[in-house]
C-alpha cells in the first residue's frame, strides 16, 4: 500500500488533548475518513482556532504531526459510539503558519483565497507538499527517526 498524506482541521485545543492520549478523531468523529487511512500514513493538523466553536480565527497555523500506527477504526465511547478514532503517534513539533508555505505547496494556491482550502475537515496532499511542512515544523528527537 502507498502511504497517504492527510492535512486534518481541528482546534488547537483538541490537538492537544489527542497529543497527549495517542489518537486521532476527524471532524466530530466519522468513520469514513479515518477507515481511509492505512498504517504509515501521515497526518498535519491545522488549527484555525485555539479553542473549539471560536468564530475568530485565532491560531491559524500547523500545530500537529502524526503517524498512523495499526488498523483500529473504534468508536469513542458507548455514550457517543457514532464518533470513531484511530490510535496515532504524535511527535513534537514547532506550530507554523501556512503563509509561510505559499510559494512551497501545491495545495496552497498563490491568490488572495489561499486559505479556502482549510474550510475541508481533512484533505490529502502529495508527498512533497507534506514534506515542505513536516520538515520545517517537526523538532528533531534524539534517538528518533522519522521515514515520511
Amino acid at each position: 500500500m502507498m502511504r497517504r498524506y492527510w492535512i486534518s482541521k481541528a482546534a488547537q485545543e483538541h490537538v492537544d488533548i489527542v497529543k497527549d492520549k495517542g489518537y486521532t478523531q476527524i471532524n466530530m468523529g466519522p468513520k469514513g475518513p479515518l477507515e481511509q487511512m492505512n498504517i504509515g500514513d501521515w497526518i498535519l493538523y491545522y488549527s484555525p482556532t485555539v479553542y473549539f466553536e471560536q468564530d475568530e480565527p485565532t491560531c491559524q497555523k500547523f500545530t500537529g504531526i502524526s503517524c498512523v500506527i495499526d488498523n483500529r477504526v473504534y468508536p469513542q465511547s458507548n455514550q457517543f459510539p457514532d464518533r470513531w478514532r484511530r490510535n496515532v503517534e504524535f511527535f513534537k513539533c514547532e506550530p507554523q503558519h501556512p503563509k509561510q508555505f505559499l510559494n512551497q505547496v501545491s495545495f496552497l494556491p498563490k491568490s488572495e483565497n489561499w486559505m479556502d482550502i482549510f474550510l475541508l475537515p481533512i484533505f490529502e496532499i502529495p508527498r512533497t507538499d507534506f514534506l515542505s511542512i513536516a520538515d520545517t515544523i517537526v523538532i528533531r528527537e534524539k534517538n528518533r527517526i522519522l521515514l515520511y
